[in-house]
């Protein structure tokens, strides 16, 4: 427990020091301010669209927003969330492998285990208070714009959304932990997300695949239920735990 306590020390403050962990909260706080901001501010566009289209004969009916609306928009950013937090920690082992100081950390004494794990705590702590920090946000701008921030299905709708993180990053750290480069483990992530997302056509697989987890939004609108995502929701989470001991395991039999 100390070695895995002082690699969680050293994690953290290179996230601190490399400025990541300021740009996070920053970008996944303005993720979560733009969501109900947009949504509220969409009238008034429509308003001055309607001014200029008006005199090419073009009339725009009135818009009505609700907190559905910024919920709409929310899950919509959530692929930039996506992207940015996978993008930011795609490099997490490639970096140790370049610059040798995994080395020296073994050399020590360290369990190449230990390595692992504290990556892989620092890279799901790093994105439940990302992912939590924005959510918390819309909410909070939601509730103060509209009265119903809360539609039904808005909290299993999110921990859909947040265990669809969680499989995404642990997929990409199985596969950084053996290759040299970030830039494979983020691509080879996309490709296997891509080809999941290709079989989801086929009706009787989607409600099993990680994919469903990002069609939230289907749960406030009311066109899907709960029972609906449950099967998705549980093989994530099971895939979470063996990508996790997959990067365990290729760190393992890396090559240093």
């Amino acid at each position: 427990m100390r070695q895995l306590s002082c690699l969680l020390q050293k994690e953290f403050l290179e996230l601190v020091r490399t400025k990541r962990a300021l740009v996070l909260l920053i970008v996944f706080g303005v993720f979560g301010m733009q969501n109900p901001a947009l949504a509220k501010l969409t009238p008034w566009m429509i308003s001055l669209m309607g001014s200029s289209l008006a005199e090419q004969g073009i009339t725009l009916g009135a818009v009505s927003v609700t907190s559905i609306t910024a919920w709409t928009q929310y899950f919509k950013n959530l692929l930039m969330e996506y992207i940015l937090i996978l993008a930011m920690f795609s490099g997490v082992f490639a970096q140790e492998y370049q610059s040798g100081t995994l080395i020296n950390l073994l050399t020590k004494g360290v369990s190449r285990g230990k390595v692992a794990l504290s990556k892989l705590i620092t890279v799901l702590l790093s994105w439940s208070v990302c992912y939590w920090l924005a959510f918390g946000v819309s909410l909070g701008y939601t509730a103060y714009f509209w009265v119903n921030a809360l539609p039904g299905g808005i909290w299993l709708a999110a921990i859909c959304a947040y265990v669809l993180g969680i499989w995404f990053l642990t997929l990409e750290m199985a596969f950084a932990s053996t290759l040299p480069n970030g830039m494979y483990a983020l691509l080879l992530t996309g490709g296997v997300f891509a080809a999941c997302y290709a079989l989801g056509i086929l009706p009787a697989l989607a409600r099993f695949l990680p994919p469903r987890l990002g069609e939230g939004l289907s749960l406030l609108t009311g066109d899907m239920q709960p029972s609906d995502f449950l099967p998705a929701l549980w093989i994530a989470l099971a895939l979470s735990a063996v990508q996790s001991a997959l990067c365990v395991a290729g760190i393992q039999r890396k090559q240093l």
